[in-house]
Parts: C-alpha cells; sequence; structure tokens
C-alpha cells in the first residue's frame, strides 16, 4: 500500500486507465498525474549550548552541542555554512583542518568535527554560521525565523600554572601521651597551611619526599602509616599524627616535603622541624640522713622548652610512711615555664630521735603534659638512721657538680643530736627538733614554763636491758609530767636526776601491739620464684604482696613489715631486693643490654635486617640468638621496648614445615600468632615476625622488607 506522504517524498506518477464509446468504437486511453514534492518547512537549530575546553585543548562537537533538524530534509542535506572562522582555534572535520567552511548536521551526527585551541591567553572564542536545507532560505532558532548568521561560542579554561604557596610553617612542639602509651604530636593546620586560589584544600598535596627518622606519621582516621602523601584536607581536619619512637633519647625530628596540585605544578621543597623536651630526674637514687631536714629534688628539662610543660609526681612509700618519715611540702604538679629547664621539688624529711631501721621511698614521674618522660623517671630515696648524730651515707653528693647517674646523699644542715652511749641511762638533751616533730603537750594541761623544742635537762636510768631510749612526746596531766616512748617491750625508768636517785617519775611506755599477718595466696607466677629464690622465707613465712607482679608494676618495690624484707617487681614476679641485688643485677647484662626473664636483651634498629642476616647477627656481633618469647608478660615488655614497631623473633619451622622452634632450642611453651597457628607454611614463609599490637607473622626468612630484631643472651 502506497501512502500519500511516501507519493509525496518519493514523487511518483500516478495513473488513470478509461475507455472511449461512440456506441460503435471503443477505445482505450490513459490519464497520468505528476506530482512533485515541494519543500516548505525550515531547518530548526534545536541546540546551540557552545563548548567548555581547557587551554590547547581539543573538543568534539557533539549532537548534544549542536543541533538542526527538519522534518522534510535527511541529516545528510542540512548544512553548517561558517560566515567567520574561530579566531583562537581551528576546526577539524574527519582528522583534518576544515577548507571548505561548511559541514553537514551527518558530519556532527558521526563525531568528525572537533574544535582545536591553539594556546594562548584567550578565554572566548566562537564562530559563525547560517543554516540550510538548501531549498528554502532562513532557519529557525527559538522560534523565529534568522538569516543572519548566528554564533557558536568556545570557551577557554586558562591551565592553572601557579604552584600552591605555604601560608604556615611552623615547627610543630606540642606533644602529648596517648591512650595506648605512646607519645604523639599533631600536625595541623596552625603549624603547617598551603593555599591555592585554583585548587581545592582535598586537592593540596603534600608529598613526603624524606619521611621522619625517629618515628612515623599516622592518619588518626583510617590508623595507616603515611608515607607518600597528604592533603591540606587532611591537616585542617586535625588527622596527621607524628608518633615519637620512645626508645630513643633524642629531642626533634625533621621531615621533607613538597606541595603540588593536581596539574603538576610544584613548589619548592620545604623542611618541617618537630620539637620536644624530655622531662626526668636529674639523679635516680639519694641516701640521706634521717635529720637532713629539707630534702630538695632536682627535676631537669632538656630539648625544646621554649613551651610550658607540666609533669606529676607520684610517691611510692616501699618502708617509709607519709606524715611519719617524710612530709610532702609541695604540689605534686611541677611546672616549667618557657626557657626553663631545671626545677626543684622539696620533701621534708621528718626527725623523730627513734632507733629505726633505714627506711625507703620512691618518687615518681608520670602524667606529662607537652613533654615525654625519660629515662630517669623513678628516684629512690633512703633514709638513714641519724645513730645519734653519727650518720654517715656511703655516697657523697656535691649539690653543685654530680653526674647523672651517681648515686647522691644527704647530710644533716645542722648535727644536733644526742650521744649514744652503752651505760643503760637515758639521756635527754636539749635539741631542735623538725618542726613536723618537736615534742607537744599533747593531752592534758599546757606545762608551765617547759619548751617543747628544749625539755629539761633530766636523766632517765633504765632498769633490765641497760639500753637507751628517747621519749616521742612530752605531756602534763595534772601535776605529773608524762613521758612517750615507742617501744615494744615495757621499760621501768627511774629519774636520775636528782643527786639521791630516788625520785621516781611516772614513765607511759607506749608498746606496739603485735600485729596479725595474713598470707595471701601467691600468685602462681611469684610462687614459682618462691620456690627457686634462695631470698625468700620458707613457705609458712611466705610474704603477701597487694598486687601480682605485672609489667605495668615492674621496677616497683614493696616492703613486707612482718618480714622486715623490701621486694622488687621484675615484670614478672615479686624479688627479694637489696642494694647488692641492683649492683648484682646491673652487672649481670652488657652495657645497652636490658635484663628481664632471666635473659639480657637489646634491641636493633641499625641496620635493619631479613631473618636470617638478623640471626647471624645476633650470633656473630652479639655473641647471643635471635630472642625466645617465654610468657605473654615478656611479650609485652619486648613490644614495648621495640617501640611497638615491627621485629623478629627466633621462632621459625625451617627444619621441618609446621614443626615450630626456637633458634636458641628452648620448648616452645607459649605463642602470639595473629590468626592461630598457620596449617601449612607457605613457601619461604618460614620465620616470625612481631607486627601490629605484638601479634606474630609469618614471613619469608631471606626476602623481604628489612626490620628491626632484639637479640638475647644469657647473663
Amino acid at each position: 500500500m502506497v501512502t500519500q506522504e511516501s507519493m509525496l517524498k518519493a514523487a511518483l506518477p500516478l495513473f488513470a486507465r478509461f475507455t472511449v464509446s461512440n456506441g460503435l468504437q471503443t477505445k482505450p486511453g490513459v490519464f497520468e498525474i505528476t506530482l512533485e514534492t515541494v519543500d516548505r518547512a525550515l531547518p530548526v537549530v534545536t541546540r546551540n549550548k557552545g563548548l567548555r575546553l581547557a587551554e590547547g585543548a581539543t573538543g568534539l562537537l557533539s549532537p548534544h552541542l549542536l543541533q538542526l533538524t527538519d522534518p522534510d530534509t535527511p541529516a545528510q542535506n542540512l548544512t553548517f555554512l561558517l560566515a567567520q572562522l574561530p579566531q583562537h582555534g581551528q576546526l577539524y572535520l574527519w582528522g583534518t583542518v576544515l577548507l571548505q567552511h561548511n559541514f553537514t548536521q551527518q558530519d556532527v551526527d558521526s563525531g568528525n568535527v572537533a574544535y582545536r585551541h591553539l594556546g594562548g591567553d584567550s578565554q572566548i572564542d566562537r564562530f559563525t554560521f547560517v543554516a540550510t536545507d538548501g531549498t528554502n532560505q532562513g532557519f529557525m532558532v527559538d522560534g523565529r525565523v534568522w538569516q543572519e548568521p548566528v554564533s557558536f561560542t568556545i570557551q577557554v579554561d586558562q591551565l592553572d600554572k601557579t604552584a600552591p604557596h605555604i601560608t604556615h610553617l611552623h615547627s610543630p612542639s606540642q606533644v602529648g601521651l596517648l591512650k595506648n602509651g605512646c607519645y604523639g604530636i599533631y600536625i595541623t593546620s596552625h603549624v603547617l597551611k598551603a593555599s591555592d586560589p585554583d585548587t581545592e584544600d582535598n586537592q593540596i598535596i603534600f608529598k613526603i619526599l624524606r619521611g621522619p627518622q625517629h618515628g612515623h606519621l599516622e592518619n588518626t582516621t583510617t590508623g595507616e602509616f603515611i608515607q607518600e602523601k597528604f592533603s591540606q584536607k587532611d591537616l585542617n581536619s586535625k588527622t596527621i599524627l607524628y608518633i615519637l619512637n620512645p626508645s630513643l633519647e633524642i629531642n626533634s625530628d625533621v621531615m621533607e616535603f613538597q606541595i603540588m596540585d593536581p596539574t603538576g605544578n610544584s613548589a619548592t621543597p620545604q623542611i618541617l622541624e618537630l620539637k620536644w623536651s624530655h622531662v626526668e630526674w636529674s639523679q635516680t637514687e639519694y641516701e640521706i640522713c634521717e635529720n637532713v631536714g629539707m630534702l630538695p629534688l632536682e627535676i631537669t628539662r632538656r630539648g625544646y622548652s621554649m613551651d610550658s610543660a607540666f609533669v606529676s609526681v607520684k610517691v611510692n612509700q616501699v618502708s617509709a610512711t607519709v606524715g611519719k618519715d617524710f612530709t610532702l611540702t609541695s604540689s605534686k604538679l611541677i611546672q616549667f615555664d618557657p626557657g626553663m629547664s631545671t626545677k626543684m621539688w622539696n620533701i621534708a624529711i621528718t626527725y623523730d630521735g627513734l632507733e629505726e631501721d633505714d627506711e625507703v621511698f620512691e618518687v615518681i614521674l608520670n602524667s606529662p603534659v607537652n613533654a615525654v618522660l625519660g629515662t630517669k623517671t623513678k628516684a629512690a630515696v633512703k633514709i638513714l638512721d641519724s645513730k645519734g648524730g653519727r650518720c654517715h651515707p656511703s655516697y657523697s653528693f656535691n649539690p653543685n657538680k654530680h653526674s647523672a647517674w651517681e648515686k647522691g646523699s644527704w647530710r644533716p644542715l645542722s648535727p644536733e643530736s644526742s650521744s649514744l652511749t652503752n651505760s643503760g641511762s637515758s639521756h635527754l638533751e636539749r635539741r631542735r627538733l623538725p618542726s613536723s616533730k618537736q615534742l607537744a603537750v599533747t593531752r592534758g594541761d599546757t606545762l608551765q614554763g617547759f619548751d617543747s623544742t628544749n625539755p629539761p635537762r633530766m636523766k632517765l636510768r633504765t632498769r633490765g636491758n641497760g639500753k637507751t631510749v628517747h621519749p616521742s612526746s612530752v605531756y602534763r596531766n595534772g601535776t605529773d609530767i608524762i613521758y612517750h616512748y615507742h617501744g615494744i617491750v615495757s621499760l621501768k625508768l627511774e629519774d636520775d636526776s636528782s643527786p639521791t636517785h630516788r625520785r621516781k617519775a611516772k614513765v607511759s611506755i607506749i608498746s606496739q601491739p603485735q600485729k596479725t599477718v595474713k598470707v595471701a595466696e601467691l600468685p602462681q607466677a611469684d610462687k614459682v620464684e618462691s620456690t627457686t629464690d634462695s631470698h625468700f622465707p620458707r613457705q609458712d613465712q611466705l610474704p603477701s604482696f597487694p598486687k601480682n607482679c605485672t609489667l605495668e608494676l615492674e621496677g616497683l618495690f614493696h616492703f613486707e613489715e612482718s618480714l622486715q624484707k623490701l621486694y622488687k617487681c621484675d615484670g614478672v614476679a615479686w624479688k627479694a631486693w637489696s642494694s647488692q641485688t641492683k649492683e648484682v643485677e646491673a652487672k649481670s647484662c652488657p652495657a645497652g643490654w636490658h635484663h628481664h626473664s632471666g635473659y639480657c636483651h637489646s634491641l636493633i634498629t641499625e641496620p635493619k635486617g631479613t631473618w636470617t642476616t638478623a640471626a647471624r647477627a645476633c650470633r656473630e656481633h652479639h655473641l647471643g640468638s635471635l630472642v625466645t618469647v617465654l610468657s605473654r608478660q615478656h611479650m609485652r615488655w619486648l613490644w614495648s621496648i621495640s617501640g611497638r614497631k615491627s621485629f623478629w623473633i627466633g621462632l621459625n619451622d625451617r627444619a621441618r614445615a609446621g614443626h615450630w622452634e626456637w633458634i636458641g632450642g628452648e620448648t616452645v611453651t607459649f605463642t602470639n600468632w595473629r590468626r592461630g597457628p598457620p596449617q601449612h607454611s607457605k613457601s619461604g614463609k618460614n620465620c616470625v615476625l612481631v607486627q601490629r599490637q605484638g601479634k606474630w607473622q609469618t614471613k619469608n626468612c631471606r626476602k623481604g622488607k628489612r626490620h628491626n630484631y632484639v637479640c638475647s643472651r644469657k647473663p
């Protein structure tokens, strides 16, 4: 069936057949009608959006940007006649420069028309055209008939040729103690900032040319190490954190970086320096006489000191008692003002005039603010009994000149005390006691004419044991003068001040009641130690420890009153301790090695190595072997001294796959695999690396990244 539209389009001829007759004759005939198509519809510019491209780039003129339609004209006959060519670029047809100054809609639909910018500072270019269907004059634009040329606009975006520039570059120094026990410095836009008017903050990149040498950068949001780059947006969001290596005694680090934008523009490399300070005691041991009075302890700050810093002091009484043997006269918060590198912290030592054993207490630095704790965070103070004024500390001390590790001692400021005799009489002589322990009237009436700091000269003679006893307090009850003495047995005393030796003095003897000591069950680890340590008492006299000895308590002391012995936690068990014990421990390991769990340990950070090279270095250069991990406490301690960085240990299954053994030959009694023991060792992965959170992972023994390692040896 032929439709009228198809007939018009194809200009098909029409035929009519007929016959003519006069009644006698007939004659057939044909009547032919020829129809010719007439193009009366004008072409319509339906899209003329223009083109946008970067300087020097090439853009395609697609039908989404430029389109001409006509209901009675095919696309190949719809033509764009160019009235004006582009001034700052060229049009291309089928890949070559347009020469005939026209192209069709079919060329556009086929993607064969393009514009190429020739460069320069121009921001706008254009060409003009008229549209035609080859028959009619004019074309439709926005519902109106046009015969004048219209413009096709080309917008050229200038390339960003300027690199971002630094607006803030300061040395960050605000170091803080993190929740995981590490020290960190946040790098924020307050100390490091770059800007670029053509670039968003998330596209301003800080490329790391040389990372920090004594720590690492970490993204606090993702928890990942930063080794290559970070953005200005990261700095604005306070997600860049520098983690210090706590095992290194250094106070600064540097990082080299270069800022760049997405187009590749980069600025001159810059250096970011990080600074901080270490705070610690100037010395770790003091030996002082009981009648020294005031003991000043020196705290030093080294490194960057132009910011304020704070540190708290914690007191561990050990065998001495606060309020009885010493008094804390200062605040427990120490403040270093800007520029200050030394602070003194005073402790008043109490002189009670009694014969007693030497007492020990510790002062510990903790909770630093804007500072890092050094290695000397703990100082032990040993209070020597005055011995009637004949106290002689074992170590000399010059407060104006001393070495960092020297044992110090303080002699009395004004040694005045009664002398001890063997005559059996007690001499109560004139002497000034510290204000905190002056002989005082504790109850009853005030003594008329009695000076508590200078009591009347009186001799008291004991019966039965011939020992000298000093009063701890004096008061008046009615007409009687009452003297209080501390002791564990009752003594009878007579007034020996009169020539007749007949006048009796009423003396009240305060006897310390016998204490009932409940022996607590020792933790399992401590029991094992107690059976092998000759310093421990018999099983029926085991000491009672307030807490199990753990890694967190390592280095702390406990004084057991019932046994009159001092014990020290070594991170695993409580052990009897004395000054001789410390000397033995110090001499048991070479310099720079650390004693733990019966072995000496050394963390090797330079040069790093594979497991094989590390094992050889431990054997040949350090006369030991890669460390054997004996327990969970041991593992925690190793992870701590490693600075929480990966290191090799001696576990391997090189001899037989799946059969794990220590290189030193010890029995495998403890493991700390990340996902359980490996079922089937992959080829080459026969050695063990300690990684995040102290977990173990199998690695290739000979290849791959080099790491730190820990060597161990017997003392």
